[in-house]
């Protein structure tokens, strides 16, 4: 307000730490360094006008009020609290903690690496931390320099800690970093601590490379309402590291399992999120779908639904009994035959865990009929049944197994898709290898239903699937025209925050040469395959939580689980894990493995002497 644009650019250049709030000047430097404790030791203080900006004339004459400031400014710039200010600014780019860390001897590091390689060891291959302190001894015994600190189980868990959160910041820095695109994947269950929890993973390209699913955090629910979940989803991104407005360029699709708190159309959390992220592309598991439409099937037509109540008897006679395991096995021996275990079917589990089931009464047939089962199973209605299941599960199975893969893609998964209905069309006509001596009740009635409830459950009719349907070169017609897609390319580019121009020459160019992908493509194909088209990936993190945290572990925090699952999940090998870049920025804040440890009660040797025997 005093001086003119040219005079205020002037000055700054002179006093670059220098600057304006509201009107008013304070120093930069003196308000970054107000409570550092040298100053304290040193008997100065800052001017709190200086510190909170709130140096101003007290004239109202322009000239007069200019002069003021200039010797306002002067006689701080000369003063004493504003040169150790400026000593502390500079030690501060100088990384002091990094230099004395670089500058440690390498028997210090080498001995902290140590102990860190044995604490990832425990984190990977899924131990307790208990089993600390005794690898620590172990290795000692044979020779190994472990140092004298960090030995104990409680040390063990602030280390795996301490890698879980490096591990987290490098990857999510690696994507924020590169022009990538990022996909969401989360599902809900409860912990053996009956815990609410929530998985959150993401799929996205880490340095360039084509994406992958990494596992981001397990995180604790305190409420498992919509806003309660998308409350907890956006402060694990946020904490992670990716920011506001990074997700809004970059966070392309959400997907969960098709639960109304989920994917309610009023107030489910991906209602919730497009509401914040109009462009974000919501997607149901089609492992989801796919037994859902299984299950629509088998209400409708009825006639399954003896085939099984009549499975899970089955089910009961051989899980409940040893006795009767015993016999079917005995029985099976005499045959020649193999047992296989037998578990329920056609329930709310995923059909490749029916298809088993179906399978191994299948295989064991000769078996439990040997026996002298109920006489239902040995009649030629249940025989029928059974061949039409084999057949038909096995296909979905199949299916549902490919659409778990980590590579698949939304066009892949069409494909396989369309590919399974024309198959399982085809039994209608002409049996599949189980049933095409016998004659199957209902067998049209139920793979016709069946084939209509896929069609309903995992249809690919929205827009945008549409529009990526024209990356798929089977789609295209005989002869293309030289601008054929351009227009769902820009409408893709739009949606997806990519360039339109460098995609639209890129589509041209791959119209002109289809072998190969164009490099002005890729950024379009990569958000393709960043899109899941399942959550398998948080049912497998949920399969690894119920490892970690068994009935014996059941204590273990939330946070620790996670902690755990990180390094389980994304993690090296212990044979390719280097642990030094984590032990110096252990070290800035933490104590070596060669520092003094605190004296410790020792352990009664109640058979010392039976040891000395020995």
């Amino acid at each position: 307000a005093l001086w003119t644009e040219s005079q205020a650019r002037e000055f700054k250049t002179r006093h670059p730490w220098l600057e304006w709030r509201d009107r008013k000047v304070g120093c930069a430097l003196c308000s970054a360094t107000k409570s550092t404790t040298i100053l304290t030791e040193k008997g100065l203080s800052m001017s709190e006008e200086w510190v909170h900006f709130k140096i101003q004339s007290s004239s109202a004459n322009r000239s007069t009020a200019l002069s003021s400031l200039r010797n306002k400014i002067r006689r701080h710039e000369t003063s004493r609290a504003h040169e150790i200010a400026q000593e502390l600014t500079e030690k501060g780019r100088q990384d002091v903690l990094g230099t004395l860390v670089k500058s440690m001897s390498e028997t210090v590091l080498a001995e902290t690496d140590a102990v860190f390689r044995t604490a990832y060891y425990l984190a990977k291959m899924n131990r307790p931390f208990t089993d600390h302190d005794n690898l620590i001894e172990l290795q000692q015994q044979n020779g190994v320099n472990m140092g004298t600190s960090l030995h104990s189980r409680y040390t063990s868990t602030k280390i795996v800690e301490h890698l879980a959160k490096e591990m987290q910041k490098k990857i999510v820095n690696s994507i924020v970093s590169s022009p990538s695109k990022l996909s969401v994947l989360i599902d809900e269950a409860t912990s053996l601590s009956h815990k609410s929890a929530m998985i959150v993973n993401v799929k996205a390209s880490v340095d360039g490379a084509t994406p992958e699913f990494v596992f981001l955090e397990l995180v604790e629910l305190e409420s498992q309402r919509a806003e309660g979940i998308e409350e907890a989803l956006l402060n694990c991104l946020d904490t992670a590291g990716f920011s506001e407005e990074w997700l809004k360029k970059n966070w392309v699709s959400f997907v969960s399992d098709g639960a109304s708190v989920m994917l309610g159309k009023n107030s489910g959390v991906a209602t919730r999120l497009t509401a914040r992220y109009p462009n974000l592309f919501t997607w149901h598991c089609m492992n989801h779908r796919l037994e859902l439409a299984v299950s629509d099937a088998v209400d409708e037509v009825q006639a399954v639904n003896h085939f099984k109540t009549f499975m899970e008897k089955i089910h009961n006679l051989y899980s409940q009994s040893n006795r009767k395991s015993r016999e079917l096995l005995e029985a099976a021996q005499e045959v020649g035959s193999q047992v296989l275990k037998i578990g329920r079917v056609l329930s709310t589990r995923w059909v490749a865990s029916s298809f088993c089931s179906v399978k191994a009464v299948w295989r064991s047939y000769e078996a439990q009929t040997y026996r002298g089962l109920p006489r239902r199973m040995q009649s030629l209605e249940f025989l029928c049944d059974l061949g039409l299941m084999y057949d038909s599960l096995s296909e979905l199975a199949n299916l549902s197994q490919q659409l778990q893969a980590h590579s698949i893609t939304l066009l892949r998964a069409d494909q396989l898709l369309k590919r399974t209905i024309r198959v399982l069309t085809s039994f209608k006509d002409t049996p599949g290898e189980k049933s095409k001596e016998l004659t199957p009740i209902n067998a049209k009635q139920f793979l016709q239903s069946l084939i209509n409830n896929m069609e309903k459950r995992l249809s690919f009719e929205s827009e945008m699937l549409h529009d990526l349907s024209i990356l798929d070169i089977s789609n295209w017609p005989s002869t293309p025209g030289i601008r054929h897609g351009e227009t769902q390319v820009k409408r893709l580019c739009r949606r997806f925050n990519i360039c339109e121009e460098q995609a639209v020459n890129g589509m041209r160019d791959f119209l002109e040469h289809p072998d190969s992908e164009p490099e002005s493509l890729k950024p379009l194909i990569r958000c393709m395959q960043t899109i899941p088209c399942s959550t398998a990936e948080c049912e497998r993190g949920f399969s690894l939580m119920n490892n970690v945290c068994t009935d014996k572990r059941s204590t273990l925090l939330l946070s620790n689980v996670s902690h755990l699952m990180m390094i389980s999940i994304n993690g090296p090998p212990v044979r390719l894990f280097e642990p030094r870049k984590y032990v110096t920025t252990w070290i800035r804040s933490h104590r070596s493995a060669t520092q003094p440890r605190r004296q410790c009660t020792p352990q009664m040797l109640e058979y010392k002497n039976i040891w000395k025997a020995l």
